[in-house]
This record gives structure tokens, C-alpha cells and sequence, in this order.
């Protein structure tokens, strides 16, 4: 559940010394195990509540929501304080969506997600901030070699080019299972970095790719076809709303064939009939082995190619 009206005004009292921290704590745990914040606060009333948690080292936590709050860098810093509690808090997903957090909040997260090596954070979404290349350099600097951390988001984040190599880095240190990189102008070395480190990693499932300003550069298929043949564990690419042309999408359609493991290859928001139809049998080519209901859903994936 989100902010109430009358959970804010606890919140704001707490701040100034007038309310009481169980009783927010309380308030708050009535919510249940997964904690959204989603109306704008005053920083101060945010950092009371988190230092209250820790006041009465309350674990009930386990998701932790922060949307278009405003809250910035700030409230970023009064989650973290929390997870830094020793025992750590089974917190297992943070999502600060579109929440003004910058470099300085992923210095912040990336410093406590090593400190808290024996912490439960699985899942940080950070999409829809202007963290920049930057930010992702801190984020991978900080971040240590065999974190918890399985699915990372980090859409819409004004990451360029060279932020490609700093993911690699990422995906070196964290034995990611999903990673979401919609809408940022990684180009077509950028996206390259991230699938030549891919290939090294063998717990990657899934790749948002759809919007990082690629094309149909052979580097770029090259690197796609050799992600297909060399990296079994990765069934999902969306590559849409990308200058992937006919020419770049026919030979993407031969790397897929004969790869069972493929399950939804998304490519081109407008394919021609042509390329329609030879995806169709790339997805039952595919399929093969797999049994009539393994053919058919793959190659009901592979034909739909729009996000």
C-alpha cells in the first residue's frame, strides 16, 4: 500500500520530535512485508521513519518502493542506513523509480550492497534517473565480486557509450539473471561491451536492449549471433525500437537456428511479411526436441517482434 494522508502527517510529526517512532513503525507494518512510498515527503520526515526502524531494529521489511517521491540522493541514504543495521534487514528488492537519485545514490547503494555481503538484496531498480555513466561507474566500482544481486534496472538512466565497459564490469562482479537497459544511448560499442561480458556469465536469463541506439553494424550481429551459440543460459533479448533492418534481422535469424534454448528474440516493430514467415520457421527450428507445445511456443515468440 501507498502513502496515506494520515500516515504523512505521522511521518512529518515524527520529524520534528512530536511523534513516535513505534507508532509510525506500526502504522508502516500494517502494510505488510513490501513498503511503497509514492507521494512526495520532506526528506527529514523520510529519514525519521528509517531511522526509527533502526531504533528498534524492526525486520519485517522485505520490498522497499520509492516512486516519484523527489526524494533524491537523500532518501536514498536513509535506506541504506537502515540495511547497514548488523543483522541486515531481509529486504530483498529496492525500486527508486524515477526518484532524482544520481551518482552520489548509486555510491550510496553500491557501498551498502558490499558492506552487506550477507544481506538479501536480490533485485535494485533505478530506472528513470539521471544517473549517467557515472553513476554506473560507481555502481560497479563499489559493487563486490559475488554480490546478491540477480536483476538490475536501469532504464532511461542517460547512460552512453561508455558506459558499456562499466556494465561488463558489473556483469563480471554480480551473477546477474536479469538485466533491463531500455532507453539509454549505448550505441553500438556500448551494447557490444555488455555482450561480449555476457558471454563469460552463465547466469544471464534476459536482456532489455530495446532503444540503445544500435544497428545493423556487423560488430553488432556478430556479437548477438555469438551471445545465441555461447550463451545457453540467456533466452531473452528485446532489441526493438533499434535500426535492426531486414538485412541485420535475416542474419540474426540464421545465429537463432538450431538454438533451443531461445525463447523470445524481439527485433523490429514493423518486420515484412517475408521476414515474418522465416522467423516463424527459425522459432520451430528452434523448437526442435522440444516437443509439439515447445515448437509452437517458440516460434510464437520469435514471430512477435514488436515490444
Amino acid at each position: 500500500a501507498g502513502l496515506g494522508a494520515d500516515l504523512q502527517e505521522l511521518m512529518a510529526r515524527l520529524a520534528t520530535g512530536g511523534g513516535d517512532s513505534q507508532d509510525v513503525v506500526r502504522r508502516m507494518a500494517e502494510a505488510g512485508a513490501a513498503w511503497t512510498f509514492d507521494a512526495e515527503f520532506d526528506a527529514a520526515s523520510f529519514a525519521a521513519v528509517f531511522e526509527a526502524l533502526c531504533e528498534v531494529e524492526y525486520s519485517g521489511i522485505e520490498s522497499i518502493k520509492v516512486w516519484k517521491c523527489g526524494g533524491g540522493d537523500e532518501s536514498v541514504r536513509s535506506v541504506c542506513r537502515y540495511l547497514d543495521m548488523s543483522p541486515p534487514p531481509p529486504v530483498n528488492r529496492l525500486d527508486f523509480t524515477s526518484n532524482r537519485v544520481s551518482a552520489l545514490g548509486c555510491e550510496l547503494l553500491a557501498r551498502t550492497l558490499a558492506l552487506g555481503a550477507d544481506g538479501a538484496v536480490e533485485s535494485l531498480t533505478l530506472d528513470h534517473n539521471s544517473l549517467g555513466t557515472a553513476g554506473v561507474e560507481l555502481l560497479s566500482l563499489h559493487l563486490s565480486h559475488g554480490s546478491r544481486l540477480r536483476r538490475l534496472s536501469l532504464r532511461h538512466c542517460s547512460i552512453g557509450e561508455e558506459g558499456g565497459k562499466t556494465l561488463a564490469v558489473i556483469l563480471e562482479k554480480a551473477a546477474l539473471e536479469v538485466l533491463h537497459l531500455r532507453g539509454n544511448a549505448l550505441g553500438n560499442s556500448g551494447v557490444v561491451d555488455v555482450l561480449h561480458s555476457a558471454r563469460e556469465t552463465k547466469t544471464l536469463t534476459e536482456v532489455d536492449l530495446c532503444d540503445t541506439k544500435i544497428d545493423d553494424a556487423p560488430e553488432v550481429i556478430e556479437a548477438l549471433c555469438d551471445a545465441f551459440a555461447k550463451v545457453p543460459s540467456l533466452a531473452r533479448y528485446d532489441l526493438s525500437a533499434n535500426k535492426i533492418g531486414e538485412e541485420g534481422t535475416a542474419r540474426l535469424i540464421a545465429g537463432m537456428e538450431g538454438r533451443a534454448h531461445l525463447d523470445q528474440v524481439l527485433v523490429s516493430d514493423e518486420p515484412s511479411a517475408e521476414t515474418s514467415a522465416t522467423l516463424l520457421e527459425a522459432g520451430h527450428s528452434a523448437g526442435k526436441g522440444k516437443g509439439k507445445k515447445g515448437k509452437k511456443s517458440r516460434a510464437a515468440a520469435f514471430a512477435r517482434l514488436a515490444a
